[in-house]
């Protein structure tokens, strides 16, 4: 007997004004969706349209928490669509009994339930420290062996295709080069990178986890231990 749907209504939060990329976001997330559970996609208004810095973070972070007061009441839980995982912690210390999951925090648990040694791929070598300082934020630190972060700027522009053969190119190369470094795993930390997991998996050979697809079954695994 299949087993009973659980209604559940996951709030996507995509705190930039990217259009695209919040559908880019949200094909992975429907992609893991079980019977009963729907979600919900909003994104900010003006800038920034894509996250590249400090500052691009910073405005980001307050357009989450906006977004999350507007829409999140109705939710059981919540993604937040920034790779960096941004307003996290100030969400979830206004919510304390509504789950708010963040897409690389969530890859890079499940990696680490997985493999031991994890390697972090992103695009734009400028966030790289940001990345390695949310690693450390995370307490992760010793399993992430690094994290390549190289150029790739079609990856953001508006597109039909689920897989950029250029793009992913470049993601082969650079998971490649976290493989020597020791990586037995691969979490893919940007959102404008959902939906190539599977193409990437079959091409580096080891295990590839999509940030927004982990952060549904994380949110769903909380929303059913109570937690």
């Amino acid at each position: 007997m299949p087993p009973t749907a659980v209604p559940t209504r996951y709030l996507l939060i995509n705190p930039n004004s990217s259009a695209h990329i919040t559908a880019r976001l949200t094909a992975s997330a429907r992609a893991v969706l079980e019977p009963g559970e729907t979600i919900e996609s909003v994104n900010a208004r003006g800038e920034p349209a894509v996250v590249r810095d400090v500052a691009t973070l910073a405005l980001a972070d307050r357009h989450a928490e906006a977004l999350f007061d507007a829409h999140a009441a109705q939710a059981d839980a919540v993604l937040l669509g920034i790779s960096l995982d941004g307003a996290a912690d100030a969400l979830r210390q206004r919510s304390p009994n509504r789950p708010v999951v963040g897409m690389t925090e969530a890859a890079l648990m499940s990696a680490c339930l997985r493999v031991r040694r994890v390697g972090l791929l992103t695009l734009g070598p400028a966030l790289a420290p940001l990345y390695l300082q949310r690693v450390a934020q995370i307490g992760l630190a010793s399993r992430v062996v690094g994290v390549d972060a190289p150029e790739a700027p079609t990856a953001f522009l508006p597109t039909t295709a689920d897989v950029d053969s250029a793009v992913l190119a470049v993601l082969v190369a650079a998971g490649a080069r976290l493989q020597v470094a020791g990586a037995e795993a691969l979490v893919l930390a940007g959102a404008v990178l959902c939906g190539y997991a599977p193409a990437l998996a079959a091409r580096c050979g080891v295990p590839v986890f999509d940030g927004m697809a982990c952060a549904v079954m994380q949110a769903r695994t909380l929303i059913r231990c109570n937690a």
